[in-house]
């Protein structure tokens, strides 16, 4: 049991560590690749994951035509929206401030299943959503003037990529009693990635390409290996820890997230950490536990 045990431990922290650790990396990434044909790339590799297990499972479910329409419309919020918005908001902001944003998907989550639930707020959960919005909102208005408009945009994207993956997790809900997890992630992600690869070639079509320098085969086996690993391996390891341990405890895990996405950021970014972050980090971390408290916690394929 005690050994049992242990593995979900571990495999929670991997998961956590390759989801904040991605932060940095598709910030890197921005750099070197316009950001909707980053994001296509790294939906599409983290498609082979899900498709091996599915192949090695045959767990394989035909979807009706009610649940393809809800698969889609997950597919759109959770992948497409959320990690168009991410990538550009990352572009226009710094990993730091983007793992400090991220930190709020359990605390959203938590008061969007409620709103949609129409359960009653207590006072000590308005307290949590008081909090971490204070806390991000400290970091955000707290750049230098020059920064503001740029970063502050890139900010606002990040959240909003945030908050429209909270809303896909709680209308995800509806499937989950019916189709097998995989099958879900596949067909999620496989619209996700359509959507954007779609609009990738649009746009550059629309713009002229190239838009930015071609990058070299090694950036795009890391924009790959980004997108398998921590999106692809990731959800798989995280929606296995949730069928052990369940949705509650998992959840706390999260919390992980942006201590190795700000740590990554410092490390191999060189941004700076400030007393800002630290305290807006605090706040919403404090504000999350107030808010999720006794709230059961929508489950997801992953926030990144």
């Amino acid at each position: 049991m005690a050994e049992a045990a242990a593995r979900v431990r571990a495999m929670l922290l991997i998961t956590t560590l390759l989801w904040g650790v991605n932060l940095t990396a598709i910030k890197w990434l921005t750099g070197l690749f316009d950001p909707v044909l980053l994001s296509g790339v790294r939906m599409l590799a983290a498609l082979l994951p899900m498709l091996v297990l599915l192949r090695l499972r045959r767990c394989w479910q035909t979807p009706s035509r009610a649940q393809w329409r809800q698969l889609a419309a997950c597919g759109v919020l959770m992948v497409y929206l959320n990690q168009w918005w991410l990538a550009e908001g990352l572009a226009r902001s710094s990993a730091t401030h983007g793992a400090l944003i991220t930190a709020l998907n359990p605390l959203l989550s938590a008061m969007l299943a409620l709103w949609l639930l129409r359960e009653a707020l207590s006072g000590r959960r308005l307290c949590g959503v008081g909090l971490g919005l204070a806390g991000v909102a400290l970091v955000i208005l707290n750049r230098p003037g020059a920064e503001l408009a740029q970063g502050g945009l890139g900010d606002g994207l990040v959240v909003l990529a945030v908050l429209v993956f909270t809303l896909g997790a709680v209308l995800i809900q509806r499937l989950a009693a019916d189709l097998n997890a995989v099958v879900i992630g596949v067909g999620v992600h496989a619209v996700g990635a359509a959507c954007l690869l779609v609009h990738a070639v649009v746009q550059g079509a629309w713009n002229g390409w190239p838009a930015m320098p071609a990058p070299g085969s090694g950036w795009w086996a890391i924009a790959v290996l980004s997108g398998a690993l921590s999106t692809g391996l990731g959800n798989l390891m995280w929606n296995r820890a949730i069928g052990l341990v369940g949705m509650a405890r998992a959840a706390v895990w999260l919390y992980w997230v942006p201590l190795f996405g700000v740590a990554s950021a410092v490390v191999l970014l060189g941004e700076p950490l400030t007393v800002w972050h630290a305290l807006g980090l605090g706040l919403v971390f404090i504000g999350t536990h107030l808010g999720t408290h006794v709230a059961r916690v929508p489950r997801a394929t992953g926030p990144v």
